[in-house]
């Protein structure tokens, strides 16, 4: 199995980016394998993106390495029973949430890629008692190691957006749910395509931004994957940041150094972290 990946985001490449996929993964899976062993400031990050002050007292410290875009477990409307599968479970935030949410009869399988991530999520699931309800898998999210029609709901956390092929993605999510099946999915697109050489620059591109591509071209894809009552919201990304010149965030912080802060604030403009939901017929 092919061990080269990333956490919250799967590595990938746009229209405007000419780093090949395996270059990405590499540089991703590095910037997400040391943030498993850092830990930070996220919970005021989870509270801006939709998560509860519960939810947060429901999960260990370090399994919310604050790098999502929005709660897909609220917007799945987890119940009791429902076999989960989370894309890119990362240090295991969103599935130790759903793990108990569906619990006692339920089941939740993260998939992820980078081996600190891994181990990190597994030993979380063991300490809040919920390893008989959710495992964590290795593996890439365009080719699921998942059973076909075995899961009732796929969730994701600005995961998609990077991926190298995010079409088979929709397809795979697809593939591996039952039907009546939902997908609830929180990532970052775009309303205009980046400029290339912004595309490029190597803490956009980890940071969840550099590999999204534009909102109408991912919602299509969902569609052409075969899913139907495709809903969603969005928000303005820059807004989750408070003073976006002051913003301590590694994506800014490269963008205004290169282009300067009028330039900056106009191309944050065009970033939306969006909320997606929809269904299996």
């Amino acid at each position: 199995m092919d061990l080269e990946a990333t956490s919250c985001c799967g590595a990938a490449t746009n229209k405007a980016v000419s780093t090949s996929a395996d270059e990405a993964r590499k540089m991703v899976r590095e910037r997400y394998g040391n943030v498993a062993g850092s830990g930070g400031l996220a919970d005021a990050h989870a509270e801006k993106i939709g998560y509860t002050s519960e939810d947060l007292q429901q999960v260990l410290e370090g399994a919310n390495l604050g790098l999502g875009c929005g709660n897909p477990t609220a917007l799945a409307a987890l119940r009791p029973g429902e076999v989960v599968v989370d894309l890119g479970a990362g240090a295991g935030f969103d599935a130790l949430l759903a793990a108990r949410k569906v619990a006692p009869n339920g089941r939740v399988i993260g998939v992820d890629m980078t081996l600190e991530m891994l181990r990190k999520a597994r030993e979380n699931a063991a300490q809040a008692g919920l390893a008989d309800i959710v495992e964590f898998r290795e593996g890439i999210i365009e080719e699921l190691p998942i059973v076909s029609g075995s899961a009732d709901v796929v969730i994701s956390n600005c995961v998609i957006n990077l991926c190298p092929d995010k079409p088979k993605v929709f397809r795979e999510m697809f593939r591996v749910l039952k039907s009546g099946g939902r997908i609830a999915i929180s990532d970052i697109l775009l309303t205009a395509e980046l400029p290339a050489e912004v595309a490029n620059m190597t803490d956009v591109y980890a940071g969840c931004v550099g590999g999204a591509v534009v909102a109408t071209d991912y919602l299509d894809a969902i569609h052409v994957a075969g899913f139907r009552d495709i809903q969603w919201t969005r928000v303005s990304a820059a807004s989750l940041f408070e003073g976006f010149s002051d913003s301590n965030d590694p994506v800014i912080q490269e963008l205004i150094a290169n282009l300067g802060a009028d330039r900056a604030a106009e191309i944050a403009q065009t970033v939306w972290s969006y909320k997606i939901e929809a269904s299996r017929p």
